[in-house]
């Protein structure tokens, strides 16, 4: 499927599919990252990742029983001043998700992420890194497009963003969604098809049997706004972070997997014919609206004003030309703005709206959320509600650059964390030895 899109916010195209409380959302178009003062150049990893990552990997975490490792890596282009990326290290078979990713290696990720929790709850952590109002998101993509950009384009491994936001760094320029001038920007906050998305996949849900004491939050932009909660399907988690550990957890995320590449494959059926993702700079062909209806009507599952909306989808949508793909190959900042993504895209978050307190740091919230974004045309993965906004573009490359004294405090915070996971494992982790790698290695 492919889409062009007006230039300016209008009730027509892809604009039209905003639910219009959604254009009255709290939104930060430019999340300020802190950034190297000289940072490497940007690249697909086509190689090893050792040979990708090379000396910004602080450890290897061996999974017993498991030929993948888990690599703590030092991102290049952070989110946030205390961040850390842990990703699913193995070359001879790319886990690209929660779905086929062995057990045993999704057991070990899960509790990383009740650790991280963990961490930047002790107080002594918070006090030494001032994580007082600081608030904290655990995401990771799927998105296996790769010609234009996308939620997941240097790394299709399984890879998790681990990001701590303190109060004091973060860049605050919250406005309205429907102020954001810019077309591209605006799609990447919120995917225009990300509240019909949420509807769909509740309706994909339905006769799905969930772990006990999850609730199912409906498509709401109001609530969303109100409560200061990321758009997306949400779920809120029984027990808080301990329930991130069970086999439960593990469960759930592989229904949402599985169930959305299953309702991704039947509604591509139903807007083009079909079943299988597109080729390079190319997307199939559009069937005419009347065929779409008829065959949305035999997708059993979905509710009549799911229907209606997937076609008011359809008529957003049309077809690029061969020149005009030709453009976008060439022009890729067109491409982000006017063409769909080359398969299911979607981003899974831990999320919880409270900034950290001494009387509830993170581990201890009640309010915990996993959470669901899809994406159509948005070339992010994660559009986190983080500082009042309820999402946000990170800005990596106009932030403040890192000073020596920030540097020694990422590194001080990487390590710990990095001890915390060494002692979880009784100490059977391998820290790569020092490599020299050009700066485009990194």
């Amino acid at each position: 499927m492919t889409a062009v899109a007006p230039r300016a916010l209008t009730e027509s195209g892809l604009d039209a599919l905003y639910p219009r409380a959604a254009l009255d959302l709290p939104v930060n178009p430019a999340l300020l990252a802190p950034r190297l003062a000289v940072p490497p150049k940007e690249r697909r990893n086509l190689s090893g990742y050792r040979d990708y990552y090379g000396p910004n990997i602080l450890a290897e975490i061996p999974v017993p029983g498991a030929s993948e490792r888990l690599a703590v890596i030092d991102k290049a282009w952070p989110h946030s001043l205390y961040d850390v990326m842990l990703l699913v290290a193995r070359d001879d078979i790319l886990r690209t998700s929660v779905g086929d990713t062995p057990p045993t290696v999704l057991t070990a990720l899960m509790e990383a992420c009740a650790q991280f929790a963990g961490y930047v709850s002790t107080p002594s952590v918070m006090g030494e890194f001032g994580l007082m109002g600081s608030q904290t998101s655990i995401a990771w993509n799927h998105d296996r497009t790769v010609d234009r950009d996308n939620g997941q384009w240097w790394d299709k491994r399984l890879h998790l963003h681990f990001n701590c936001w303190p109060k004091r760094a973060h860049g605050n320029r919250s406005l309205r969604l429907g102020d954001v001038a810019d077309a591209t920007t605006r799609r990447s906050l919120v995917d225009p098809v990300a509240y019909l998305a949420h509807r769909v996949i509740l309706d994909a849900l339905t006769g799905h049997s969930l772990p006990d004491g999850c609730i199912l939050l409906p498509p709401d932009p109001l609530r969303d706004g109100r409560e200061h909660l990321p758009v997306g399907l949400k779920i809120r988690l029984p027990g808080g972070w301990p329930f991130v550990t069970t086999p439960e957890c593990r469960r759930l995320l592989r229904t949402l997997h599985k169930t959305a590449a299953a309702t991704y494959r039947d509604l591509l059926l139903s807007f083009t014919g079909q079943a299988e993702a597109s080729r390079d700079w190319r997307r199939p062909p559009l069937l005419p609206s009347s065929d779409v209806q008829r065959r949305l009507a035999g997708v059993r599952w979905l509710t009549q004003g799911s229907r209606e909306e997937l076609l008011r989808l359809r008529g957003a949508l049309r077809e690029l030309t061969c020149r005009e793909l030709e453009l976008m190959r060439a022009h890729p900042d067109v491409a982000n703005r006017c063409m769909t993504l080359g398969g299911l895209s979607y981003n899974l978050a831990f999320h919880s709206p409270h900034p950290a307190s001494r009387e509830r740091p993170l581990s201890a919230t009640p309010d915990l959320y996993l959470v669901m974004q899809f994406k159509l045309i948005s070339y992010i993965g994660s559009s986190p509600a983080v500082h009042g906004a309820v999402a946000s573009v990170i800005d990596r490359a106009n932030g403040p650059v890192m000073t020596d004294a920030d540097r020694a405090l990422r590194r001080a915070f990487q390590a710990e964390y990095v001890h915390l996971l060494r002692q979880a494992t009784d100490g059977n982790t391998r820290v790569p030895s020092p490599r020299t790698f050009p700066t485009e290695e990194l």
